[in-house]
């Protein structure tokens, strides 16, 4: 019964090792919408924490497993630190703010920003289902951008509203480099199709507001701030007509 097994096995292994030798990966153009779960590092970290990030790709794959694409992702979350120092000129001594009428007012304080890049990846098929799945690498290089939002439900806070919010936003951005590891699976049928992956991605960045309204001094310096999380791709493969030339192209 064991050699039984171990020769079924045998067998499978080479049926399908033949079965990838005779076939070849399929070029096609990619459309990836993405999510993110991300967690700030660096001098990012004193600003934010983790956050969420959602986002449009759109590639092309050669018939050898590279991938050139561009992405975007828009940025959002809820976890901002330090912002009572931030507001600290505005607040009252028991910490409250007060709107435009005398009262307290609500406001709520958020992080927005932007990711963008140009990337080039590469499937490694070795051990995958098929030629166009594998183990991916990709590095990129591009822009990151990020800032304080403040949300005010009754729009009477007039201190963060219009041009004073660009005292307290603390926008800041620069130029960016990304790599990633995950794995791309490009089924048989073209039903199921995405990428998992681990991103990092490290940015050095300026704040474009030139003085501080919390601090009352200029703002100097560049950041090193870094970005690294899980990130989730499903992909809309538009695969074009392949010339097979006595060769089976993988796209079925």
């Amino acid at each position: 019964m064991k050699r039984f097994i171990i020769l079924f096995t045998l067998l499978a292994t080479a049926s399908i090792v033949y079965g990838q030798r005779s076939q070849k990966a399929a070029s096609a153009w990619l459309i990836q919408p993405s999510y993110s779960y991300l967690f700030s590092g660096g001098d990012m970290e004193n600003r934010f924490g983790d956050f969420m990030g959602v986002g449009l790709g759109v590639g092309y794959k050669t018939a050898n497993n590279w991938i050139v694409s561009v992405d975007a992702q828009f940025t959002f979350g809820n976890n901002v630190k330090n912002v009572g120092p931030l507001l600290n000129t505005m607040l009252t001594k028991k910490g409250n703010i007060l709107n435009e009428t005398g009262n307290y007012g609500d406001i709520d304080v958020n992080q927005r920003g932007w990711l963008g890049s140009l990337d080039v990846s590469k499937t490694f098929n070795f051990l995958s289902v098929n030629p166009n799945s594998g183990i991916n690498l990709l590095f990129g290089a591009g822009g990151l951008w990020h800032y304080i939002n403040f949300n005010t439900p009754g729009k009477d806070i007039p201190q963060v509203m219009g041009e004073y919010d660009k005292g307290y936003d603390e926008m800041s951005g620069g130029f960016m480099l990304k790599q990633s590891i995950g794995y791309v699976y490009l089924s048989r049928n073209r039903r199921v199709n995405f990428k998992i992956s681990f991103e990092i991605m490290k940015a050095f960045t300026t704040n474009y507001r030139k003085f501080s309204y919390s601090t009352g001094k200029p703002v100097t310096g560049t950041m090193n701030d870094f970005i690294y999380g899980f990130k989730a791709q499903w992909i809309l493969p538009i695969y074009g007509t392949q010339s097979t030339g006595g060769n089976h192209y993988y796209y079925d």
